[in-house]
């Protein structure tokens, strides 16, 4: 069995407020990790964008003050994990890498989407947008091969 977040104990929000030392995170190096990190830290990071865009929206439509300075705390231990979790990308990335990853996410993400929806026409409506994706990812490669050359920084030298 998996990881049940809902089993969990959890940690009150008070804790989680980290500090400076605790914020700064080694990054990975992207010529010793497996292919699909970079993939998975883009995938939390856009989790943890949309958790502090929504808590400042439903905050923004509430006149109950406490429920404010809840979201308000939830949304400034968001901010830190989200941190946390961006600064585990390499600063040696070039933009063509980050941007190879964000079309590999898409991709995953939609052919997902894709497989799982019952309704025929939205599965073929994302299907379609798994085509530009595609096409996307395929552009984007042959231009980093040659800005960076057919070896990529990603690889290592050995290869």
């Amino acid at each position: 069995m998996g990881f049940n977040p809902l089993a969990e104990k959890g940690i009150p929000l008070e804790k989680q407020i980290r500090n400076w030392s605790e914020l700064n995170v080694q990054p990975f190096d992207k010529r010793e990790v497996h292919p699909y990190t970079r993939a998975r830290v883009i995938v939390m990071n856009g989790v943890e964008v949309e958790s502090v865009m929504f808590s400042h929206q439903f905050a923004r439509h509430t006149d109950d003050w406490a429920l404010k300075r809840q979201l308000a705390l939830v949304r400034r231990v968001d901010q830190q994990q989200q941190k946390a979790v961006n600064w585990l990308l390499p600063g040696d990335q070039s933009v063509l890498e980050t941007t190879l990853a964000y079309e590999q996410v898409a991709i995953d993400l939609t052919a997902w989407l894709a497989r799982t929806e019952p309704n025929p026409y939205l599965r073929q409506v994302l299907n379609f947008g798994l085509l530009e994706d595609f096409d996307h990812l395929y552009r984007y490669a042959n231009l980093i091969d040659l800005v960076e050359g057919p070896s990529g920084s990603t690889r290592s030298s050995a290869t």
